[in-house]
């Protein structure tokens, strides 16, 4: 399931959520981009889009375990790609195994680190579009999120710089409000949380 952040965004989520179940989901008003289970939470859930002509897109995230227990990512399910893998090892990114949580740590899954290859598109993704997927840990159990979907070649979450990279190329409207390109996603471009990268090993 995709969902139009912008104008979700625009009317506050709720209306357009509730006028349209199965397409459109809620975002959570407050904490649109933090979701939690258990112990852990799951801050700023991005993706870079397939390029053009590709079908392979990638998975980020900041995962805090505020718990006293280790846990671990295990799956990821997403309707719209035929599978994801988990490539959580930072000394062997090529290896497929789970993202490890230990405990009181934020682990970044971020380009260069560990992440999630999401594996044939089934459907084009939008940039500036949100896409559903669901996270599955080992102790903490599922949580649905929305991750955003950035540029292809996005450096961290929300990158202004990429998104008006993409939509020059592709001849996208970028005279409207700056929230049409810039803030699509939240608002929180800025946010690249530099002060968390212990965990990104």
């Amino acid at each position: 399931m995709m969902i139009k952040r912008r104008d979700l965004l625009a009317t506050g989520g709720s209306v357009l959520a509730g006028a349209f179940m199965g397409v459109f989901v809620p975002l959570r008003a407050a904490k649109a981009h933090e979701y939690d289970v258990g112990k852990l939470k799951v801050e700023h859930p991005w993706l870079r889009a397939p390029a053009d002509g590709e079908k392979n897109a990638t998975f980020y995230a900041f995962l805090h375990n505020n718990g006293d227990t280790p846990d671990r990512l295990i799956a990821v399910k997403v309707e719209k790609f035929e599978k994801a893998v988990i490539h959580g090892d930072p000394k062997n990114p090529d290896a497929e195994t789970p993202i490890v949580l230990p405990p009181k740590t934020t682990v970044t899954a971020a380009p260069g680190g560990v992440y999630v290859a999401l594996i044939g598109a089934k459907k084009h993704l939008e940039v500036g579009w949100g896409l559903e997927m669901t996270l599955v840990f080992e102790k903490a159990g599922e949580v649905v999120i929305d991750a955003a979907i950035d540029a292809p070649d996005a450096k961290h979450a929300h990158d202004a710089e990429a998104m008006e990279r993409w939509e020059k190329a592709h001849n996208k409207d970028t005279s409207g409000p700056k929230d049409a390109g810039h803030d699509a996603h939240g608002g929180h471009e800025h946010h690249h949380h530099d002060d968390k990268k212990e965990g990104a090993h």
